[in-house]
């Protein structure tokens, strides 16, 4: 099991790791790669940054309170609704 990727430098290489392995494309993005590593969630880089792909799915997890520091205003601020 590979480490969560932490940031794009991170990224690139994971992307390039699977990709030649023979299993995944070519050019996987931050977000594919974040989650197939088990990072998806508040916390994840590119997330908080607003690159997310999927971020309706993680606003159960910021009701929930799982991220103390992180609120709804801030998910939409990076992901208006």
């Amino acid at each position: 099991m590979n480490p969560v990727p932490e940031n794009d430098e991170e990224v690139l290489k994971h992307g390039n790791a699977l990709a030649a392995s023979g299993n995944y494309p070519v050019g996987t993005n931050a977000c594919f790669n974040v989650g197939i590593s088990g990072g998806c969630g508040i916390d994840c880089f590119e997330y908080r940054r607003g690159g997310c792909d999927e971020p309706q799915e993680l606003v159960p997890r910021i009701e929930d309170g799982e991220a103390e520091d992180w609120t709804l205003e801030d998910h939409y601020e990076l992901y208006p609704k």
